[in-house]
């Protein structure tokens, strides 16, 4: 019923730093476009073992919960290839045709430094699209001379039990880095008091290898292999493999003043989906029983990315560089089987099914045209081209070309940065554009490329203001980020008898505001609103899945050792609704949903310079509410009573506990 740490177990001669015990529940006030989380910190409400639950402390982001873990990621409304995920350069995306594995499924935070998000299309040098933004998960550069080791164990309510083991090495010439990750849960109980089915177990190992081989050259060669299953609440099967084996490399060459950087990476995902390993299927049992459905997905991603970072005099900095992805999709589905035959999907050969290419270029310089004033602007181009085949009847025999794709891309953007000398009024103001092509989804499960091309997507062009402003005194921290969108050829999905996608006009506008009030030296009070406005015009009617008003209010007060926090969260009904309508990550239901609220409570406290504890209760009333962004399953899962047509409920009261010690 608990959840801890011990963390920071260091042998070197650097200087290491503690975990912060205040528990974080909302970021402080950030400059700029970007939001910066440490992985590592306690967090309020405690986030699932995946990479998506663990944003959601940033005001603006929602999660697409299937169950326990893998949930789907949303900022501001837009999800899918609208929000990439870079993890230390490497850009991949899992293998379901209905994201039961999205990217974040296969990432472990706590063994990465950092998360940070870059609002809106508002750079162009990781990738295509983002016309949300783009989450970049690294690991700190880090200098130790000598042996330093970390390690944390962590247990929760329902059987929550996570272990993190870091151990580093340096020598001045070599480095190594080696992480394991282990997190598992029971099914947790929804505010009613009920059962969702939402059980996984997911462990991670990671290993990077770094030589210097000369002053201005460094070499990285990594690999990371993980493997999980998972019970899901949103459909009709669970994930009872998640697995993921990835190889890099990275060489940089140079010093402050310029650097050239390689990074080439192939990550490999094997995923099986089935109706019988974590759940019981009726007429799916032994004998003659044919009810049995087993899909194993796989996706081979191959990418590589060259940088050139220059300052040009004291008033420029460039970033000029190429990448390239190829992606290779296959699959061998078995429906409607015996258990006997399904479960020897093995020996069935994996079928093509899909295969694409992403080649692009970018150019982004940062100007300063005063002492206090800098634009930031970029350009970049890509060419994509996709290609759709059919495993012909599910035999797993032979797969036909069904169509393809191409397309030119052209995405940029300028910001104008506004510092204050005195660091009290900071603000930004910028223009993008992003234009993206369907992706595997909109290609293949909402048949976004077909036989003979008559359904004709066009590219997606998002054109976005943002405007910023952060405002800091001795004891008062504001940031107020806000967006104006106009999306041509909006990618539409609609849950029908037949799957489909179809481009609209969209206009969106909303954004983020936090703020930090130090009521005196020892008591804080913050809170964030967030909102989101988006309409189709093209059919006159709300847009489908965008997330309704939200407010957060707490606070933290610490005097001496001792900290104590807590924070209310309220989430509005959500009337602005399109049924059947929506992304790849869910659609809307038929009927509004409801409001709720949550509090939460924790304390903290600091043993000594080397220890701490850190304790606290999330949804301390027991709410029983769901989320507006979610995905409703049709059909009862055997052994649970919880009402799923409405969407996957959320955690009870949540109890944890988290400690760490340095030495």
């Amino acid at each position: 019923m608990f959840f801890y740490s011990f963390s920071s177990l260091g042998f070197s001669n650097d200087e290491d730093v503690l975990v912060d015990p205040v528990v974080l529940t909302i970021p402080k006030p950030s400059v700029g476009i970007e939001t910066l989380l440490s992985t590592r910190d306690p967090i309020q409400p405690i986030p699932a073992n995946d990479g998506a639950s663990l944003l959601q402390v940033i005001p603006g982001f929602s999660v697409v919960r299937k169950g326990g873990v893998g949930g789907d990621a949303v900022f501001r409304g837009l999800a899918g290839s609208r929000l990439n995920f870079i993890l230390d350069g490497m850009e991949f995306l899992g293998g379901c045709g209905l994201r039961l594995d999205p990217p974040t499924a296969y990432i472990f935070p706590e063994t990465y430094d950092s998360a940070k998000l870059i609002k809106g299309p508002q750079t162009v040098r990781y990738g295509n699209g983002n016309s949300a933004g783009v989450v970049l998960f690294d690991r700190s550069a880090k200098k130790v001379n000598g042996l330093r080791a970390e390690s944390a164990v962590t247990a929760g309510s329902w059987g929550r039990k996570d272990l993190l083991a870091v151990i580093e090495y340096g020598s001045g010439l070599m480095s190594f880095e080696g992480d394991f990750s282990h997190g598992e849960s029971d099914d947790y109980k929804d505010g009613n008091g009920d059962e969702v089915h939402s059980a996984y177990e997911r462990d991670s190992g990671s290993m990077v290898f770094g030589l210097q081989a000369a002053d201005d050259f460094n070499v990285e060669f990594d690999v990371i292999v993980s493997q999980a299953e998972s019970s899901n609440s949103d459909r009709n099967v669970d994930g009872s493999l998640f697995d993921r084996t990835s190889f890099g490399v990275l060489l940089e060459k140079g010093g402050d003043s310029s650097k050239l950087s390689l990074r080439a990476y192939t990550t490999a995902i094997d995923h099986i989906m089935d109706n019988f390993n974590r759940r019981t299927t009726t007429n799916c049992g032994s004998g003659t029983d044919n009810r049995c459905v087993l899909m194993n997905v796989a996706r081979q991603t191959d990418g590589m990315r060259i940088g050139l970072a220059l300052h040009v005099g004291e008033s420029a900095a460039v970033n000029i560089g190429a990448d390239a992805k190829q992606d290779r999709h296959t699959s061998r589905n078995f429906m409607n089987k015996s258990r006997a035959v399904a479960s020897a999907f093995d020996s069935a050969a994996r079928i093509k099914d899909f295969e694409s290419e992403m080649v692009g270029a970018f150019l982004e310089v940062d100007l300063t045209v005063s002492e206090n004033a800098h634009v930031i602007s970029g350009v970049r181009t890509d060419y994509w081209n996709s290609s759709r085949f059919q495993n012909v009847g599910n035999k797993n025999t032979q797969s036909l070309f069904l169509g393809d794709d191409d397309q030119s891309l052209v995405s940029g953007f300028m910001r104008l940065e506004i510092t204050d000398p005195n660091r009290i009024v900071n603000g930004y103001v910028g223009y993008g554009i992003s234009e993206r092509p369907m992706d595997y989804w909109e290609a293949t499960t909402f048949n976004g490329i077909t036989a003979g091309d008559v359904v004709n997507i066009q590219p997606e062009r998002n054109h976005q203001f943002d405007v910023g402003i952060n405002i800091s005194s001795e004891n008062f921290s504001s940031n107020v980020s806000l967006f104006f969108s106009d999306i041509d050829d909006y990618m539409l999905t609609v849950d029908a008898a037949t799957d489909s996608v179809t481009n609209v006009q969209v206009e969106r506008w909303g954004g983020e505001i936090d703020m930090r009030y130090d009521v005196s030296s020892y008591s804080s009070l913050f809170g964030s609103v967030s909102y989101v406005s988006a309409d189709n015009e093209t059919d006159n009617t709300p847009l489908a899945q965008t997330p309704p008003l939200e407010l957060q209010l707490g606070l933290d007060h610490s005097v001496n050792e001792w900290s104590f926090g807590f924070l209310a969260r309220y989430v509005d009904t959500q009337t602005r609704i399109d049924s059947g309508k929506g992304t790849v990550v869910g659609f809307d239901r038929a009927t509004a949903t409801p409001s709720f609220y949550t509090l939460a409570v924790n304390a903290g406290f600091e043993i000594n310079s080397q220890s701490y504890f850190s304790v606290g209760v999330d949804n301390l009333l027991d709410e029983d509410y769901f989320e507006h962004i979610n995905r409703t399953n049709s059909s009862a899962i055997t052994g649970f009573i919880t009402d799923n047509t409405i969407g996957v409920k959320e955690p009870g009261m949540t109890l944890w506990l988290k400690a760490g010690i340095e030495f």
